[in-house]
């Protein structure tokens, strides 16, 4: 993740996200963007701004580009808690 992080995309962007990845890798990770800088932890740490649940086969159909957001999101492959906005944020921070 560090590798792909673009700090001028997330230039403005102050936040904190807790991923949960279930099914065949199961993973929970908290990642902090802010002052264009990302920290990645193991585990769930201090307080979201964004909490996303997604099967793990799904999340990595979704980042090759074979499964749109929002037919996962319909589905319940992704379930977020908080706004969508910062999704979309955080993905801008990591372009194809």
């Amino acid at each position: 993740m560090p590798l792909a992080f673009q700090r001028g995309r997330s230039e403005g962007l102050e936040a904190t996200y807790h991923f949960t990845f279930t099914g065949d890798e199961e993973r929970a990770v908290t990642v902090v963007i802010r002052d264009r800088t990302l920290q990645v932890s193991d585990g769930h740490l201090g307080v979201a701004d964004l909490r996303v649940e997604a099967d793990s086969r799904t999340w990595l159909a979704m980042l090759a580009g074979d499964v749109s957001v929002v037919r996962a999101l319909l589905r319940r492959r992704i379930r977020l808690h908080g706004s969508p906005r910062l999704l979309r944020a955080f993905a801008r921070c990591f372009p194809p």
